[in-house]
């Protein structure tokens, strides 16, 4: 498989190969090799450039029909840049000045080598993957980025989604996911890792990221007014949907076409906050999905309520 991303923010260039029977027990395995920049200045995130590379060995092994575990090892090398010293956040341009070896804090790039062992379950049991009507779907990934590297973090993800079918043109959908990341053995914890609430995959209605602690000048992590109102991102994250799937009127029978009404809530919290469920940033809205002939589309309207 072959990806060419050439997104404003986001621009990713990926080669993956799959043996499906590396083993006759059904074991898989995958190589992937990556291009990745990240330009952080149109969002509302502190902004920052990262320009990733790296290749990586992947093994898939199936439990069962609907259980399988995977596993596997990441190198990665990324270059961040675009820091102002005086001007983005001092925890930023501390993070490059470590890695660097610096003993002040005066860096405004740095290089970050990492070797990432993950290791992650899941169980399926929805009845369709595009459409579902029942069943649930829950995902357990960790990551370890391991001694001896610049890098040195680990991150925990869980994500559970549970479908029920109402009545024959009715589906309710709930979804949590809960994320926490940190650093071991002295290192600091890479901002450019941070989690980051808020967009059309997270809390709908919200821009992208534009959930969670901000920077306040003279007050948080040494922002001043050219970053103030800005967001962090964070170590710990908590999203919830709720959404009713149903035909769109006139169209029942037609199997490429779905409307929907939802709730989203979640939040980011910081390394020195605690994860407060009254902080929860809502939203709500309808949505469309159309299975087209070049994948699926999702057009969605929401409000966030403040």
């Amino acid at each position: 498989s072959a990806q060419i991303n050439t997104g404003s923010v986001n621009k990713t260039y990926s080669l993956s190969t799959t043996q499906p029977f590396f083993t006759p027990e059904g074991i898989s395995r995958t190589f992937d090799i990556y291009r990745r920049d990240v330009n952080t200045s149109s969002l509302n995130i502190v902004s920052y450039n990262t320009s990733s590379y790296g290749v990586g060995v992947r093994f898939g092994v199936p439990l069962s029909e609907k259980n399988a575990i995977s596993y596997g090892l990441t190198f990665d090398n990324t270059n961040l840049s675009n820091l102002v010293v005086g001007t983005s956040p001092d925890a930023y341009i501390h993070y490059c000045s470590q890695v660097n070896g610096l003993s002040s804090d005066t860096a405004d790039s740095c290089t970050v080598n990492s070797l990432t062992a993950s290791l992650g379950w899941s169980n399926d049991t929805r009845d369709d993957i595009m459409f579902p009507k029942k069943g649930n779907l829950m995902r357990i990934n960790g990551e370890v980025a391991t001694p001896g590297f610049d890098m040195q973090l680990y991150k925990l993800t869980f994500q559970e989604t549970w479908y029920k079918d109402i009545t024959k043109d009715l589906t309710f959908m709930l979804n949590g996911q809960f994320g926490y990341a940190n650093s071991y053995g002295g290192k600091e914890f890479p901002f450019f890792k941070n989690f980051y609430v808020g967009g059309v995959n997270t809390v709908r209605g919200y821009s992208q990221g534009s959930i969670g602690p901000i920077c306040v000048p003279g007050t948080n992590q040494g922002c001043d007014s050219a970053t103030s109102n800005v967001f962090l991102g964070g170590n710990k994250e908590i999203i919830g949907n709720a959404e009713l799937f149903m035909p769109i009127p006139f169209m029942k029978n037609n199997n490429q076409f779905r409307l929907s009404a939802f709730v989203d809530a979640g939040n980011v919290y910081s390394m020195d906050q605690a994860i407060n469920l009254g902080d929860l940033r809502y939203s709500a809205g309808m949505g469309v999905m159309w299975v087209s002939p070049f994948g699926p589309l999702k057009l969605v309207y929401a409000h966030a309520f403040h």
